[in-house]
C-alpha cells in the first residue's frame, strides 16, 4: 500500500465568460449615451474637407471625444498643428491621474497588457473599471481584473469607431442642426447618469449640464469647464446643506 502524499489541488481558474459579458452590459449605457456626440462628432470631421477615411483616422489615432472635440475647433480655426497637437495632450493629461489610480489594480499585468490598457484608457473605461476594482472582493485577481478592463475598453472603443464613422458617412444625411456645442455636454450628462445616487450628484449633473449648455457658444469648448465649475459647486453646496 502506497504511503505516498497526494499533492495539494489547486482551484481551478474562474470563468472569464461571465466577466466578459458583465463587462459589456456594463458598457452598453455608455455607449448609448456615446451616440448623439460621436455622430454629430464625425459629421463635424466629414465637413472639414477631408477626405472620410483621413476625417475618421482621428478616431482610432485619440479615442477620447473631448481632445477630438478640442482638435477639430482649433483645426477650424486655422490653428497650426503644433497648437493641435500641444491641445489635445493637456486636455488628455487627465489620463496620468487615472493610470496612477488603476496602477495598483494593475499588479500582475503583463507589459504587453499594461500598453494595451494604457491605450483604451478614456473617461467611461476608467469610471467602469475603477467602480468595478474597489469593491470588496477587488474586482477578482489580476487574470479576472485584466478581462474585465480588456471588454469594457474594446467593446467602447469598437462603439466609438462605429458611431464616428457612421457620423462621418451620413454626414449629408443627419439633421443640418446638430451641433458640437451641444452635442458634447449632452453625452456628458448621459455617461453620469448611472453614478447619481445622492442629492449633491443629481444637483451636481443637472446645473453642469444646464450651465455648459447655457455656454455652448463660448470659444474652444470652454462651455464644459464653466459647466463642470459650476456643477462642483452646486454638488458641495448641496452636499454641505444635507451633510
Amino acid at each position: 500500500m502506497s504511503t505516498a502524499t497526494e499533492p495539494p489541488r489547486t482551484a481551478a481558474p474562474a470563468p472569464l465568460r461571465p466577466v466578459v459579458l458583465r463587462a459589456a452590459a456594463d458598457a452598453v449605457p455608455v455607449v448609448a449615451a456615446y451616440v448623439p456626440f460621436g455622430l454629430t462628432l464625425g459629421a463635424t470631421l466629414a465637413a472639414s474637407g477631408s477626405s472620410p477615411l483621413v476625417a475618421w483616422s482621428s478616431s482610432p489615432l485619440l479615442f477620447g471625444g473631448a481632445a477630438q472635440l478640442l482638435a477639430v475647433q482649433l483645426l477650424g480655426a486655422g490653428a497650426d498643428v503644433a497648437v493641435v497637437v500641444l491641445g489635445a495632450l493637456v486636455v488628455n493629461s487627465r489620463m496620468l491621474l487615472y493610470s496612477a489610480s488603476l496602477a495598483q489594480h494593475a499588479t500582475g499585468w503583463s507589459r504587453r497588457a499594461r500598453w494595451a490598457g494604457a491605450y483604451l484608457l478614456a473617461d467611461p473605461v476608467y469610471a467602469l473599471a475603477i467602480g468595478r476594482f474597489t469593491k470588496p472582493d477587488g474586482g477578482g485577481d489580476a487574470r479576472v481584473r485584466l478581462t474585465y478592463y480588456m471588454s469594457v475598453g474594446l467593446t467602447l472603443w469598437t462603439a466609438w469607431m462605429a458611431i464616428t464613422a457612421a457620423g462621418v458617412l451620413l454626414a449629408g444625411v443627419l439633421p443640418a442642426g446638430l451641433r458640437l456645442d451641444v452635442a458634447a455636454p449632452l453625452t456628458f450628462v448621459l455617461l453620469v447618469l448611472p453614478m447619481l445616487t445622492s442629492r449633491p450628484a443629481w444637483a451636481a449633473a443637472a446645473t453642469g449640464g444646464a450651465v455648459a449648455v447655457a455656454a455652448s457658444g463660448l470659444p474652444l469648448g470652454l462651455g464644459l469647464l464653466v459647466g463642470s465649475a459650476a456643477g462642483i459647486a452646486a454638488g458641495a453646496l448641496v452636499g454641505r446643506r444635507h451633510g
